[in-house]
């Protein structure tokens, strides 16, 4: 990919509110991150570290190794000029980023109609918050009774997380974070922080209409639920099939999940504990201890090396992981062993609670060449990781 950026952003002084010291001064910077995308973090690519400010243009070009490790699916982009990054993606700036392909690990889904859910939040005039998809206000989304479509839905707002669910229509999971499944999994309801995507199959429901949308649930424990609000409307037609579709979405296999299971059968080099803390004001949000310093390297890893990393939430809200560069396996949440069949960028850390913190607990390969270089860790809250809640690593060889 060869992008020419151009900031074109009004200059306006940041007063000082943002923490770190590539924030200081005046101007809007901003830069592109490619979330999700495992290529390298250096020179003129997914480099985060570059601002680019008010005026300025830069020329970007990511190489995607045809033969990486980097795979066909859902990817994501968004500004990442630490300061500014929440309000940027609430003004807007973010957009979906397909690599083609998926359709040779799963050839059902070849002819298959394909559709984009872009979940983005905004503030209204008057407070309001308003949730959008592609840009539309609980749009209407057409189908025929039993016909299948590939639903690409992705959060790509800036903090917000959802559970969502489509009463009496399931959904059949085939991705996450653009990693595929070794097969279909069916499901009721969604839980998508901000940050994460999940590919699935959608099977035409009787005739009808099903609304989507949000189901309530508590993200910060001092607030009552978040409520309960419509995103789209299904509206399906026809008559209803009389063989089983579900049959033949779930007895789908892809025979090569090699890299899933090279990374659960993986050998820990290391292991490591974040411990995710915000001062009673929220004016901060930190990982062990400390804001994030762009000039600072918080972890050193040694490529070919195979790491667990615990994140301990000690907040009563809701928090998430994303790293840079590189996928990981989740082996556990909260008290219970996870047994997940896809990989991940991103993922919700669950609440603190009267018995204790959160916890997630994840195995990270930092083993593709590609990935060589600084790059970061944070929670994908975007607004905690302006306020600090972000880390940088280096992979050496």
């Amino acid at each position: 990919m060869r992008i020419t950026f151009c900031n074109d952003l009004a200059a306006k002084a940041d007063g000082g509110k943002f923490l770190g010291p590539i924030c200081a001064g005046t101007g809007t910077s901003s830069n592109m991150h490619f979330h999700g995308l495992s290529v390298s973090p250096r020179g003129n690519s997914d480099n985060v570290f570059v601002h680019v400010q008010p005026g300025e243009t830069f020329e970007y070009q990511v190489r995607i190794p045809a033969n990486g490790r980097q795979g066909p699916g859902l990817f994501w982009y968004h500004p990442h000029a630490h300061g500014t990054v929440n309000d940027q993606i609430m003004a807007g700036m973010s957009g979906a980023l397909v690599i083609d392909g998926s359709e040779q690990l799963l050839p059902l889904l070849a002819d298959m109609p394909e559709r984009f859910f872009l979940i983005k939040h905004a503030k209204a005039p008057d407070g309001t918050e308003l949730v959008s998809i592609n840009g539309q206000l609980n749009p209407l989304v057409e189908m025929r009774s039993g016909e299948m479509q590939l639903w690409r839905i992705a959060n790509i707002g800036a903090s917000n997380f959802y559970k969502i669910g489509i009463s009496g229509m399931p959904l059949y999971i085939v991705a996450t974070d653009g990693h595929m499944l070794s097969r279909p999994r069916k499901a009721a309801e969604l839980f998508v922080g901000p940050g994460e995507r999940v590919d699935a199959i959608a099977i035409g429901p009787p005739a009808g209409t099903y609304p989507l949308k949000t189901i309530p649930f508590r993200n910060e424990a001092w607030r009552a639920e978040e409520p309960s609000i419509p995103l789209a409307v299904v509206w399906s037609t026809g008559p209803a099939r009389t063989t089983s579709v579900e049959a033949v979405v779930l007895t789908q296999r892809i025979p090569d999940g090699g890299r899933i299971e090279e990374v659960r059968r993986a050998d820990i080099a290391q292991h490591r504990t974040l411990l995710y803390s915000r001062t009673a004001d929220r004016s901060a949000f930190l990982i062990n201890g400390k804001v994030t310093d762009e000039a600072r390297t918080d972890q050193t890893v040694r490529l070919g090396d195979t790491e667990e990393w615990t994140v301990v939430n000690t907040d009563q809200q809701y928090h998430s992981f994303h790293i840079h560069q590189t996928p990981f396996l989740v082996t556990q949440v909260g008290s219970e062993t996870w047994y997940d069949d896809s990989l991940r960028d991103t993922f919700s850390v669950p609440p603190a609670t009267p018995e204790g913190p959160g916890v997630l607990k994840v195995k990270i390969p930092f083993t593709d060449p590609e990935i060589i270089g600084r790059f970061v860790y944070h929670c994908h809250a975007v607004d905690h990781e302006d306020k600090g809640m972000m880390g940088v690593i280096e992979v050496r060889e």
